[in-house]
């Protein structure tokens, strides 16, 4: 469950960062021009994912725990998109195979 939220809030941020004006067009995944066309809709999308998020971590580690384990995640996961997009680390296998990875991880030792 971690791994997803995890992924719900990789998705969020990264469509939140997107929108931003300062961001030069990196285009790595390929929707970054629907993106960039409708930004409004991204922005909604990525703060209702954001919100989802929040809301998986509060309901599975409880309010003050789960706020916490969020705001790590947001924290992680920002820093990694700031740093990796601009360098064109992030594509659609280095995704995959991060997620096949922490998934098998989190069923193993959980």
């Amino acid at each position: 469950m971690v791994t997803g939220i995890a992924l719900i809030l990789f998705i969020a941020f990264y469509l939140l960062y997107s929108t931003s004006k300062k961001m030069t067009g990196v285009g790595v995944l390929g929707f970054e021009k629907w993106v960039d066309n409708h930004r409004n809709t991204s922005q909604y999308l990525g703060l209702g994912l954001m919100t989802i998020s929040i809301l998986l971590s509060c309901c599975i580690w409880g309010l003050g725990s789960g706020a916490f384990t969020f705001f790590v995640l947001l924290m992680t996961v920002a820093s990694l998109v700031v740093l990796l997009a601009p360098l064109r680390l992030i594509s659609y296998a280095t995704m995959g195979g991060t997620v096949v990875f922490f998934l098998i991880c989190e069923l193993v030792l959980f």
